[in-house]
């Protein structure tokens, strides 16, 4: 089964029921990945759609939402946040700052600052509170991506959970 949407226009299946879409889009200055999947058509709603599309054209909001969720989990040592700045520091040591496009004299907001959206997906057929509708992937920059931070939201653009990967 197909669904068609304003926004995404018709909806490629992928799978045994499941849909799926993609483009570049363009935000600040950067080009990123954005995609939509679900396992099974009949699991996603109009206003779900209606919420990723709306979400797609506010991806910019949706990025600084993620990155004020990374910036309240740098102060316990135990979290992902935490774990993926002292990850980044002892690969890249000094080196670090030559990725910083500001330098405020705090090395842990500075680093957040530069991380590089690398791909944006799309989970329309997680609505509720609680589950991950949306999840921004962060690294150093596009080059540098095997070490990589996922910002998880839920269909309200609040985190659900970060987690290094």
């Amino acid at each position: 089964m197909a669904l068609e949407h304003d926004f995404f226009g018709l909806l490629s299946t992928g799978g045994p029921g499941g849909i799926y879409w993609s483009e570049t889009i363009e935000f600040g200055d950067q080009a990123v990945g954005v995609s939509l999947s679900a396992e099974s058509a009949d699991n996603v709603t109009e206003e779900s759609l209606e919420v990723a599309a709306a979400m797609i054209s506010s991806l910019e909001e949706l990025d600084l939402r993620a990155r004020e969720a990374m910036i309240a989990e740098i102060s316990s040592r135990h979290t992902a946040v935490s774990q993926f700045i002292a990850l980044l520091n002892d690969e890249h040591g000094e080196d670090l700052e030559d990725y910083f496009s500001h330098v405020s004299g705090d090395r842990d907001i500075d680093l957040l600052r530069a991380l590089a959206v690398i791909g944006v997906r799309f989970s329309p057929s997680h609505a509720g509170e609680d589950n991950t509708f949306v999840v921004f992937e962060y690294a150093l920059s596009m080059d540098e991506s095997d070490d990589v931070l996922l910002v998880s939201l839920n269909n309200r653009g609040e985190a659900v959970s970060i987690e290094q990967d």
